[in-house]
């Protein structure tokens, strides 16, 4: 779901507590490069969409340089993209385990499975 309104984040994040559910909020502009190399070697692996499954994955769209897009970088103290946020099932943040900068698809792999390993 790709999200550029910090209402729409709300209540994205609302609807994937009540259902217990991980959510991967993934911080993205088009200028962004890194992003893209991402968006291709990444989350376009078939072995990272199988270990997503069952996540609610948020796309924020901060491409913009808009009071919306500012206000959505501060929710977490981003700094900008690429930057993914981890959310728990009961809607609290893995803040130690949050992703600033360009990652390959093991490095990804690991992290994840670290993050919901420890809950």
């Amino acid at each position: 779901v790709t999200v550029s309104a910090p209402a729409d984040l709300q209540r994205e994040l609302d609807a994937a507590k009540a259902r217990g559910q991980w959510v991967l909020v993934d911080y993205y502009a088009d200028w962004c490069v890194s992003c893209k190399v991402m968006e291709k070697q990444v989350f376009g692996r078939a072995d990272v969409q199988a270990s997503l499954a069952g996540v609610h994955l948020l796309r924020l769209d901060v491409t913009a340089d808009s009071p919306a897009s500012r206000e959505l970088l501060q929710r977490y103290q981003v700094p900008g993209p690429p930057s993914l946020i981890w959310v728990g099932p009961e809607g609290e943040e893995r803040r130690a385990r949050r992703i600033t900068g360009e990652i390959d698809a093991g490095g990804f792999l690991r992290h994840w499975a670290q993050t919901r390993s420890q809950g």
